[in-house]
């Protein structure tokens, strides 16, 4: 588990993000982090879109890119 810094920018505030915490999203300065968070009040952070939108366009560019590939398995 990491801490995080809460800390007050201007009219809003903002996460510090530990180095260690910055690699392991693979992030760095103007990306954008996605939260989602559940009933049980926990709070996950990705560094990209997991939403079920953006895991299907993912998963279109996949199979559009191997599209022979997975022909050929297929047979």
């Amino acid at each position: 588990m990491v801490a995080l810094k809460v800390t007050k920018v201007g009219e809003d505030v903002a996460v510090v993000l530990t180095e260690e915490l910055r690699l392991a999203l693979g992030v760095t300065e103007g990306d954008t982090l996605y939260a989602e968070s559940s009933e049980a009040g926990e709070v996950t952070l990705a560094g990209r879109d997991m939403s079920f939108e953006a895991r299907r366009a993912r998963g279109r560019v996949f199979i559009t890119r191997y599209k022979k590939t997975i022909d050929a398995l297929a047979k």
